[in-house]
């Protein structure tokens, strides 16, 4: 079954037209491959902040190379052999800077890219057993995610068996072995995911957890595999578990983000030919006038997509002026990144003023670009706590790693109170905006969009997750603690007190529910 959106297969007078010049056909041939490419290497690499590098050489060596392609019927297993090629390069070449690079030397550069498995589950509005194949990607090792990625690509019908395999250098049935073995690990993933959010969880699955850190491996999808294989309950919980195939089929894939597929076509094409090729697709008129437009918008996004850090005004005012004339232009039915703009905290916690606002947006690919200046003066710092505006009695607090609102008072006992006591240091992610730490050093973060409590692993999804924007509250004095990385999301309790991190609904009950106000310390 194909996907949703699948783009047909490039012609083969296309991909001949491409390879003797034709620079019309080489930007149809970008246009067709991009979102196949952008998906095996977002899968395969887990939404590193390396994929769209990734993306981008994958193209740029294809269009380097079709001069010399001798069967232009097989373009599209050439093209993954090339895009599998640069997955295993990146991997050789390591990501030394995740462990080495010190967090200050990057502050004020926003990382482009937002976890691939929260994107599809963002983007494609996934949810039940899809969302829950999804998560379990997350435990699977590298070499197993990109076998993963190409036969996901074959199940939602973007590749054949045959090109699969062709891309690979396997045979077809030395190809379906690797797939088959892959297949069981992800069953076996999502067992564990299953297992892991039980509610309530398998007391003795509890204990195998107690030192977990929180984070998906394939190491600890193994020692788990072990208990939920031999333990009754929790193998009552993934009883109903479809196979994961009938989950992809159909499914669409995750759209290529504007801002790169405008940087690609402006790196592989130039200036002239964005315009040539606009203005000859879209003939007179209103195709015309767009030509020379689109060509000077290619760059303009490409730029902006590579140094996201411009002018509150200018940036924000070009990127969505861009993104608007893009899709204009080409006819691209990406959604534009919204700018967020962060608001200081008063110390006092007075007042929080309202931040100018694009519409809101969803997709988790924008980070806030930009942010007024703010003096230390205007900035909240130091211990402080977070009262809920509608359970006036309730705090931000933990239980054990993850975060819920509870009744705090000072007859509390010394350990309640400080576990509802935080830090405010500037964002991990971005300065500008803030970061909770608790008195053991762990911050306050979001993981599958649950808020909990983990170390700082020095990732740049970590330092995503980890900071957030203030925005104005329900009430005056009350403050919005906004996602970072997924714009119109905000830190919020549930009914059952606990805190997530859910998107924006325009009702009086939602806004109290993730209004809170800074107090002074418990501790």
């Amino acid at each position: 079954m194909r996907s949703q959106n699948r783009q047909e297969r490039p012609d083969v007078a296309v991909v001949m037209a491409a390879r003797a010049g034709d620079r019309q056909a080489s930007e149809q041939l970008i246009r067709d491959c991009l979102p196949l490419v952008y998906n095996i290497v977002g899968r395969a690499l887990d939404g590193h902040s390396d994929v769209d590098d990734v993306v981008q050489e994958t193209m740029m060596r294809v269009l380097d190379g079709l001069p010399g392609l001798e069967q232009p019927d097989r373009f599209r297993s050439w093209l993954v052999a090339i895009t599998v090629r640069q997955i295993r390069d990146r991997w050789r070449r390591g990501h030394p800077w995740l462990t080495t690079e010190p967090l200050e030397g990057n502050a004020h550069e926003p990382d482009p890219q937002a976890d691939f498995s929260d994107l599809a589950i963002l983007q494609l509005a996934l949810s039940g057993q899809r969302r829950e194949a999804v998560e379990a990607t997350r435990w699977l090792e590298d070499e197993e995610r990109e076998v993963l990625a190409l036969w996901w690509m074959e199940s939602v019908g973007e590749l054949t068996r045959g090109e699969l395999s062709a891309a690979c250098g396997l045979t077809p049935q030395h190809a379906a072995v690797r797939i088959q073995r892959v297949k069981e690990r992800l069953e076996t993933a999502r067992t564990v995911v299953r297992a892991v959010a039980a509610s309530p969880r398998c007391p003795d699955l509890a204990a195998v957890l107690a030192s977990w850190d929180g984070r998906p491996s394939a190491l600890w999808r193994k020692r788990l595999a072990r208990h939920v294989r031999d333990c009754p309950q929790c193998l009552l919980s993934s009883s109903d578990l479809i196979p994961a195939e009938g989950l992809l089929a159909g499914l669409a894939l995750v759209p290529v983000p504007v801002g790169l597929a405008g940087l690609v076509l402006a790196r592989a094409l130039g200036a002239e030919s964005a315009g040539a090729t606009v203005g000859a697709s879209g003939g007179s008129g209103a195709g015309a006038r767009t030509a020379s437009g689109a060509s000077r918008t290619a760059r303009a996004i490409g730029r902006l997509a590579a140094k996201p850090a411009a002018t509150a005004a200018a940036g924000a005012v070009t990127l969505a002026a861009a993104a608007v004339a893009w899709y204009t232009a080409t006819g691209s039915h990406e959604t534009a990144p919204r700018p967020a703009v962060a608001a200081p905290l008063s110390p006092a916690a007075s007042s929080v003023p309202s931040s100018p606002r694009a519409s809101a947006s969803p997709t988790p690919t924008s980070t806030p670009t930009s942010a007024p200046a703010t003096t230390a003066a205007a900035r909240v710092s130091g211990q402080h706590a977070l009262r809920s505006v509608d359970n006036p009695g309730d705090y931000v607090s933990q239980s054990g790693r993850l975060g819920i609102l509870a009744p705090v008072r000072a007859t509390s006992s010394a350990a309640t109170r400080q576990a509802a006591t935080f830090t405010f240091v500037p964002g991990l992610a971005d300065p500008r905006c803030y970061s909770l730490r608790d008195a053991t050093g762990r911050y306050l973060r979001h993981y599958a969009f649950r808020i909990r409590l983990d170390p700082d692993d020095r990732s740049a999804i970590f330092r995503k997750d980890a900071t957030f924007c203030p925005r104005s509250g329900s009430t005056a004095g009350s403050v919005s603690l906004e996602s970072y990385n997924y714009p119109g999301r905000y830190l919020r309790h549930r009914d059952n007190l606990q805190l997530w991190l859910d998107p924006s609904q325009n009702t009086a009950s939602h806004r109290a529910s993730r209004s809170f106000v800074v107090e002074a310390p418990w501790t």
